[in-house]
């Protein structure tokens, strides 16, 4: 049986799963891989936790426009797209600019503030709508698109990420 930090995120990496599904099968949340699985350990297994326990309580107030949420969903995000196969560093990008379109929210990881400007512009070309459906078609068509540009910046060597 999962602790309650583990239920909110096999339910939170299920509704990733369904927003990235034109994308590839992220498959099913495994706890044991998610954590150990390098190069994406968590080192802070208890800020982990509390983000999701903080965005669970605060989610009837206020959605997920928290900062707990953006750490949540820029974590699991991470992940999910390594297993999509982007690099740790792509992985990282879009992770954090998944987890600013999902909750409105700028980014912990220095520097990412304008690579989450960027995936916005991508995700919403007419405009910011933090309020949208994991399960919509156009979200989903939408990151289908950024992550076929996201594999080819990755796949062309002149291209850099930012930092």
């Amino acid at each position: 049986m999962m602790n309650k930090p583990m239920e909110i995120a096999s339910r939170e990496w299920e509704n990733i799963r369904h927003s990235l599904e034109l994308c590839g099968d992220i498959g099913a949340f495994d706890l044991e891989g998610f954590l150990f699985d390098k190069p994406t350990f968590i080192s802070n297994f208890s800020l982990f936790n509390a983000n999701l326990m903080g965005m669970d309580e605060k989610s009837p107030r206020h959605g997920y426009a928290t900062p707990e949420a953006l750490d949540a969903f820029s974590t699991l995000a991470t992940r999910a797209l390594e297993r999509l196969g982007l690099s740790k560093e792509w992985a990282l990008a879009f992770g954090d600019g998944y987890g600013y379109v999902r909750t409105g929210w700028f980014g912990f990881h220095e520097g990412t503030e304008e690579q989450q400007r960027i995936f916005s512009r991508m995700f919403f070309p007419f405009g910011k709508d933090f309020s949208w459906d994991f399960d919509s078609s156009l979200v989903k068509t939408n990151f289908r698109a950024v992550l076929a540009t996201f594999i080819e910046w990755q796949n062309d060597p002149q291209f850099k990420l930012m930092s």
